[in-house]
């Protein structure tokens, strides 16, 4: 009896044991991301991407993706040149086409002289690439379910396409199934959730798209809006110590507006969140659902069932902690 009992506690302990080690391996397990971006319009587009680059480099995150939702070719060749150069991964890229923001904008040319260490003319001419809403799909329908999240930092076309997308040769679910099947979180930065009653710019940028987005994504999503952002300010002292003179991001960063200026870090909030969910920077609304109106401002009706949630800033101390993430070799002062 005793040598029965003994062999039963030892079985119930390796299972313990087992499963604590599966916890372990599941809670260490990098995210998987789409990064959906419209890179060129403002300069935390290009932090918040070098933040992901570093939380890739840590292990915390493997990039499937990155998306962009300027209709400008700079911009996607820009991005995935300053990847190739500074990540360790191998996301595919895909781009908007028809969508909003043609312009060039003030630090895409720059940014390409330098990554391309010398001012070489930019071919302006559209250089052909997968729809962005394309790549998305394909980088679903091989993910396990619930498994990846998207962050987006830009105008939503690139979502709204990738809802309305129809079933096809890889995957007899339409776009909506397939983000309710695979996708565990959409961390976006857009709207105003403080009550101001004014249109926040990415959602200006492509009101149908915004409308169509929140109105048809019923999984967790969780938006930053502007309020968040606006007063937790990137240092210019961190982007003079944490990047070389001829880096990209500090020669971007000094072309987009006249030095020196602290730039707002809204992009950057949506980034931190998806990532460090339970790093105790911010607390959550209650549960609703977000919507936008004719005229671009965002609306949030709690609802008991809603999957839908924006963020309230719980620390005024996060300027720190964005520019450690994004800027690691920072000299605070």
């Amino acid at each position: 009896m005793n040598v029965r009992i003994n062999i039963i506690v030892a079985l119930l302990v390796l299972a313990m044991s087992a499963a604590m080690c599966l916890r372990a391996e599941t809670s260490n397990h990098p995210k998987t991301v789409i990064f959906d971006t419209d890179m060129g319009n403002d300069i935390d587009d290009l932090l918040a991407l070098q933040m992901l680059i570093n939380y890739e480099k840590a292990g915390k995150i493997s990039i499937a993706g990155i998306a962009i939702s300027k209709d400008n070719p700079l911009s996607a060749e820009v991005t995935e040149r300053y990847y190739n150069r500074y990540g360790i991964g191998n996301p595919q890229f895909g781009r908007v086409y028809d969508g909003p923001n043609k312009d060039t904008g003030n630090y895409l040319e720059p940014v390409l002289c330098a990554l391309k260490k010398g001012c070489i003319p930019v071919n302006k001419e559209k250089e052909e690439k997968q729809e962005a809403w394309e790549m998305m799909r394909k980088i679903l329908i091989a993910s396990t379910d619930s498994s990846v999240t998207i962050i987006s930092t830009g105008p939503t076309v690139n979502l709204a396409r990738l809802l309305m997308s129809l079933p096809d040769s890889l995957s007899c679910l339409d776009g909506r199934e397939l983000v309710s099947k695979k996708v565990r979180l959409l961390s976006i930065m857009g709207g105003d959730y403080s009550g101001s009653g004014v249109a926040e710019w990415n959602i200006l940028q492509d009101i149908p798209s915004s409308r169509y987005v929140l109105d048809e994504w019923c999984g967790e999503l969780v938006a930053s809006g502007f309020e968040i952002g606006k007063n937790i300010l990137f240092p210019h002292q961190c982007i003079e110590s944490g990047f070389s003179q001829n880096h990209p991001l500090r020669i971007g960063y000094e072309h987009f507006l006249q030095m020196p200026y602290d730039r707002p870090c809204w992009d950057l909030t949506s980034v931190l969140y998806a990532i460090e969910p339970d790093g105790g920077w911010f607390d959550l609304s209650d549960r609703g659902k977000i919507s936008i109106n004719e005229e671009g401002v965002s609306e949030f009706m709690p609802s008991a069932d809603g999957t839908h949630r924006y963020l309230r800033l719980k620390r005024d101390d996060l300027s720190k902690t964005l520019t450690d993430r994004a800027a690691s070799n920072c000299s605070h002062k």
